[in-house]
């Protein structure tokens, strides 16, 4: 019996494996390596204006304006108009002069939720050789230690085949 060969289209796209399996590897090395080095700050003046910074940052990616978030922090605390928590004028103070009027830890909660950006809190775990990481980045990082477990596992079945034999 003769074995027919297969043409193939030359205008068959092939599939890149690779790419995806080296991206999956980089980012796997990436989350086990060393955590870096202390992000230790010098002085008080020196952390408000940074946790300062952060901020103003996560707001300018999420296009918001200062008075749009006031409004937003003011609702996820539930505060209403008569009593509203944070004023504008309060918050243009603690992004504008952070040494003088340090931001409230508490806002941290709301300016996350609302941005989306943990770039405050991972300021902060910098400073104790930490890193923070999102719901991704823990999903393929389990997945990660998953196929660690699959391999070993796969290597003592061969292993244990072998004393058999």
């Amino acid at each position: 019996m003769s074995k027919k060969r297969m043409k193939l289209d030359p205008n068959q796209r092939s599939f890149d494996f690779d790419t995806p399996i080296q991206e999956y590897e980089s980012l796997r090395v990436k989350l086990l390596a060393a955590p870096e080095k202390s992000g230790r700050m010098e002085s008080y003046e020196e952390g408000c204006i940074e946790i300062a910074a952060t901020v103003k940052s996560a707001l300018r990616a999420s296009g918001m304006s200062r008075e749009e978030m006031v409004d937003a922090i003011n609702a996820y605390f539930g505060a209403s108009d008569k009593h509203k928590r944070l004023s504008i004028h309060m918050f243009n103070h603690y992004l504008s002069k952070p040494a003088e009027y340090p931001l409230p830890a508490v806002l941290i909660f709301a300016i996350q939720n609302i941005t989306g950006s943990l770039e405050t809190i991972s300021t902060l775990a910098k400073a104790e050789e930490a890193r923070v990481i999102n719901g991704e980045e823990v999903r393929k990082l389990a997945i990660g230690k998953l196929d660690d477990a699959i391999a070993e596992m796969q290597r003592l079945k061969k292993e244990f085949r072998g004393i058999r034999r």
